[in-house]
């Protein structure tokens, strides 16, 4: 018994090393979510500058540069969570008074609960001249499509996408999060001319001239 008394503090002294801190070393949180939860680190976010098209609509005799159209956005669904990245450079311009982008492939980059994933058929419409713009992409056999809930005198949205629609494979809206209720927020950044982009703060409010606030100033005048 003396012999085994003997060793036992350096019996405790190997435990202690081999259990050590129970983290994992690749900076898990062992949800397999990542140690950098910033976008900005997460992808490689380019100055929308390189990418810009030379627009020329001989009609309106319009000649404009116009520089790719990128964005990065919460993304948000049932267990998902996570960031998007677009890079939307034009391939071509339309407008009347004004250049307007198409985009007709965009690269949208995914990366949810701590890793990146591959989305398909991306896509981006800039949504005319008042930009009621959207964007879709599928992942894990749905569609996501970043929408606005709230639109202002003109049909003019007053904020950048802040709600999400979810569609089945076959087309089938699965959840409408864009209604009054907003059950699907999201948050959309724009990047600026040197790659910067703000912060993913819910700011949403309802836009000047919605619908729903016209009822109510009916409302109160009745």
């Amino acid at each position: 018994m003396k012999t085994l008394y003997k060793y036992l503090p350096i019996f405790a002294i190997l435990s202690l090393v081999a259990c050590g801190d129970d983290s994992s070393s690749n900076g898990s949180d062992g949800n397999g979510s990542s140690e950098s939860e910033d976008p900005a680190e997460v992808f490689d976010i380019q100055k929308p500058d390189q990418k810009a098209y030379a627009c020329h609509l001989a009609a309106m005799d319009i000649h404009d540069t116009i520089p790719a159209h990128d964005m990065v956005c919460t993304f948000k669904y049932d267990k998902l969570d996570g960031y998007i990245y677009m890079q939307g450079t034009p391939t071509s311009c339309e407008g009347f008074m004004q250049a307007l982008p198409v985009i007709e492939n965009p690269k949208i980059e995914l990366y949810v609960n701590g890793e990146k994933a591959k989305v398909t058929k991306p896509a981006y419409d800039w949504g005319g001249n008042h930009h009621v713009d959207e964007i879709s992409f599928e992942y894990d056999g749905k569609k996501f499509a970043y929408n606005h809930s709230s639109i202002g005198f003109g049909w003019r949205p007053c904020q950048e996408m802040d709600c999400m629609k979810v569609y089945s494979a076959n087309g089938k809206l699965i959840a409408d999060g864009c209604g009054e209720d907003r059950t699907l927020p999201i948050v959309c950044n724009v990047v600026d001319k040197d790659g910067k982009f703000g912060t993913f703060e819910d700011k949403f409010k309802v836009c000047e001239g919605d619908e729903r606030l016209l009822k109510d100033e009916t409302s109160s005048d009745e």
